[in-house]
């Protein structure tokens, strides 16, 4: 078969996206544009990882007999960033307007079984704690007796805002950005094929307006955090895209990760100028201890 060529999203919790290259019985992806990892049938059903290919350094681990076509894919692939492909998104909603929330999951074919849709939302993999919140650090120097994860805080904000009956549906999205209903969970039978605009749809991964200052603070603060990593994605408001390459400042060595999959840049000068501190931070040896994108 041909190659296919393909990114999607990593999400609940986020970290990312992976850019793959499938030619069918074998296959490779990446999380930064630089190392792939190889994968292939081992003639009984059985996926397994074969092997490591580098960009300019060729095949690292692995034999190249049987992977041939794979590496010729690799090698002659497009240039990053590939098309994001899941445009079928799960989505938790707001128990009061019924609208999405929070994004759980991304396919980029037919929505998975019922039954088996997450219907609690993440903001990070467990073992990550180093989410620091300032608006929530703020509230914690006024309140005695507060130590909760801000992790742990934000989890319980967006997720309380479902409950207690957690309701999602999954949305086709197309590239104007409006929802075609599909199935879901707890659905009003009439919302099941509902269309929504794109208006009605958060830009990232949680909804940024919310009654209460404090709350959409600490959402602010969330995708603040997580700004090297949004910026992966294709289809973003200017405006969005230019607070995001602001934000991302913060985390220059995340940013040097993933520069490789960035689509584009509203001020190219902020990117390179974070990419200079990055390589300023490690010459000087700074450890990078809090990256969560990993595979």
């Amino acid at each position: 078969m041909y190659p296919r060529y393909y990114a999607l999203r990593r999400v609940n919790p986020y970290r990312g996206l992976v850019h793959c290259v499938d030619i069918g019985e074998a296959s490779a992806h990446t999380h930064d544009g630089h190392t792939w990892h190889l994968r292939a049938d081992d003639g009984h059903g059985w996926v397994r990882p074969v092997g490591v290919w580098q960009e300019d350094a060729g095949l690292k681990l692995g034999q190249r007999q049987g992977l041939e076509d794979l590496l010729a894919a690799l090698e002659t692939r497009p240039s990053l960033p590939f098309a994001v492909f899941d445009t079928l998104e799960l989505w938790l909603l707001d128990r009061v307007s019924g609208l999405p929330l929070a994004l759980l999951a991304t396919e980029r074919g037919m929505p998975r079984k019922p039954g088996r849709e997450q219907l609690e939302w993440y903001p990070f993999v467990l073992s990550y704690t180093g989410f620091h919140s300032p608006t929530l650090a703020e509230r914690d120097a006024r309140v005695a007796g507060v130590n909760d994860a801000h992790r742990d805080v934000l989890a319980r904000m967006v997720n309380q805002a479902a409950r207690p009956h957690a309701m999602a549906q999954w949305f086709r999205r197309g590239q104007d950005g409006v929802g075609h209903g599909q199935e879901g969970v707890r659905l009003p039978y009439e919302w099941r094929a509902r269309v929504l605009p794109a208006s009605d749809f958060p830009e990232l991964l949680v909804r940024e307006v919310w009654n209460s200052r404090l709350e959409q603070s600490v959402i602010n603060d969330y995708h603040r955090w997580l700004a090297p990593l949004l910026l992966l994605w294709p289809r973003l408001s200017e405006a969005t895209r230019a607070r995001l390459e602001e934000q991302a400042m913060d985390k220059p060595h995340w940013l040097a990760r993933v520069e490789r999959l960035l689509p584009g840049a509203v001020h190219p000068e902020r990117i390179r100028a974070a990419l200079v501190a990055a390589r300023l931070q490690a010459a000087q040896g700074q450890p990078d201890h809090d990256w969560i994108a990993n595979p």
